[in-house]
């Protein structure tokens, strides 16, 4: 897989290793977002990985839980930590963010 140079940058200061993208890639969950592929781990396609993996493998796929991946015409353009307000929806899944109701004066 192909690496921009925003995206080896974002791996080396986030902490975030090759083989972690590539199991992300390989085994996580994605959704279209901006014609970008965004993959992340839910629980089930982690625990699937983690059956597959050593002891020491399983130890840095553990810390690839809360990673996303950002992959455009099959090149990885960046990559992250995910934080409680980001929100990505499976396929099929729609949610709906609430509008706040005006009250009438």
């Amino acid at each position: 897989m192909e690496y921009t140079t925003h995206a080896i940058q974002r791996c080396s200061q986030r902490g975030i290793r090759q083989q972690q993208v590539q199991w992300l890639v390989d085994f996580g969950c994605h959704t279209w977002n901006r014609g970008a592929q965004v993959y992340f781990f839910d629980r089930a396609r982690l625990k699937r990985l983690l059956l597959k993996l050593s002891s020491a493998e399983r130890q840095l796929a553990e810390k690839a839980q809360n990673v996303y991946v950002v992959v455009v015409d099959g090149a990885v353009v960046t990559v992250g930590h995910r934080s409680p307000d980001f929100c990505v929806s499976k396929p099929g899944v729609h949610h709906h963010r609430r509008r706040p109701q005006h009250q009438a004066a």
